[in-house]
């Protein structure tokens, strides 16, 4: 199984970017990334009027858009996806780096600004580390926003052995 690690917090705390300061990171060093984000209160794939957006409206149960670099599939559900079936259909990387799902098992890191995070969530063992922009109670790990080179190691670290044993 791929190492996963999710970032948690408040809106506006900074997940975002430390997600992306995290995935530059992490392929700067060599490892293949997967990012997740999990859109709590939903999301549109183009905007209206788009050819693919029609097909969409239009009722097809997955739009494929396909360019000179890249693809995407949208699939379209009336049941709630798990993270772990999202997980299931994620191939050839060597971490994912998730945002949100707080709610779901697994190590997460949280991220905790003082004029945006109303207060700690609690995590309980799943807590790995807190990115944070004040000093905080308890023995965690803590990184601040210009740690990030640092946060980047800790999770190569505690997530050694998964990344250790991929095979080549």
């Amino acid at each position: 199984m791929m190492p996963v690690i999710s970032l948690v917090g408040y809106s506006n705390s900074g997940k975002t970017t430390v997600m992306e300061s995290l995935i530059r990171i992490l392929k700067r060093k060599g490892y293949k990334v997967a990012a997740v984000k999990h859109a709590a209160h939903g999301y549109t794939m183009d905007p209206p009027g788009t050819d693919s957006w029609h097909y969409a409206e239009a009722g097809a149960d997955k739009v494929v858009i396909v360019g000179p670099g890249s693809y995407t599939m949208h699939e379209f559900h009336q049941e709630k996806k798990l993270l772990q079936d999202i997980l299931d259909r994620i191939k050839d990387v060597d971490i994912v780096l998730i945002e949100g799902f707080k709610g779901e098992p697994g190590p997460k890191i949280e991220i905790y600004r003082q004029d945006y995070s109303s207060n700690r969530i609690d995590l309980g063992g799943d807590l790995a580390a807190v990115v944070s922009d004040v000093a905080l109670p308890g023995d965690i790990p803590r990184f601040s926003f210009e740690q990030l080179e640092d946060l980047a190691d800790f999770i190569i670290a505690r997530l050694a052995i998964a990344l250790a044993s991929r095979s080549i």
